[in-house]
């Protein structure tokens, strides 16, 4: 008997040792545990700072800020009190050409303070400032009896034949800068701007087709407050 027991035991421990090594009767694994995670929050981007402005050179002013028509010796003199505007009459010219010319009468160079061109001898509409404004001398361009033209006018001659022709686009255009620039800085009135015949009658210069009527109302219009 003892030995039919032993054998029991032993052929139900060869059944258990196969069932381990088929898979079959072993105990079910419990279900993994599912870890909750709290919700993920959006994220709203922040707005970018704006790209930093480039930097732009600031003008300094100095003593010589301004229009070039300053002249190169010294302040403007307190003497201006009036512009006298003349014509060459002639095609071309420059304030070269005219300097030699005035030079060959005997007088002290260029009589004007200003001389504007026409594209012929100079550019149009160029403006050439002549040695008289840069020592701010007296000019030698309007002859009167007391010489007061001469004395306290500012000389301006545009080349070319305005009884014949007219200014140039250009030519106008620089002539109304420079005498705006000059009546403003000058304290002149715009009835105070003429020309060379108005002054003395006996020539027609700067010629019949020169409007002087237009730099006046042009100068009053900007000189009105707004």
């Amino acid at each position: 008997m003892k030995h039919i027991y032993c054998a029991f035991l032993a052929g139900i421990m060869l059944i258990a040792g196969a069932s381990c090594r088929s898979g079959g009767s072993t105990l079910p694994l419990p279900p993994p545990v599912q870890v909750a995670r709290p919700p993920q929050q959006r994220t709203t981007a922040l707005p970018q700072p704006p790209p930093p402005a480039p930097r732009v050179p600031i003008a300094r002013p100095g003593p010589r800020s301004g229009p070039t028509w300053y002249p190169a010796k010294g302040p403007i003199s307190p003497r201006w009190t009036t512009v006298v505007i003349h014509h060459s009459a002639t095609e071309r010219g420059s304030a070269a050409i005219f300097d030699r010319d005035h030079r060959g009468r005997g007088w002290e160079g260029l009589g004007y303070h200003f001389v504007i061109g026409n594209g012929h001898g100079s550019g149009d509409g160029q403006i050439e400032i002549g040695s008289r404004w840069h020592s701010q001398m007296h000019g030698a361009h309007c002859k009167t009896k007391d010489n007061y033209y001469n004395e306290h006018g500012i000389g301006i001659c545009l080349v070319g034949d305005f009884t014949k022709s007219r200014p140039t686009p250009r030519q106008m255009d620089s002539l109304q800068q420079l005498v705006s620039f000059l009546t403003n800085r000058c304290n002149i009135r715009p009835d105070r701007v003429t020309t060379h015949s108005a002054v003395t009658g006996k020539t027609e210069c700067p010629g019949k087709n020169f409007p002087l009527q237009t730099i006046r109302r042009t100068l009053l219009a900007g000189s009105r407050p707004s």
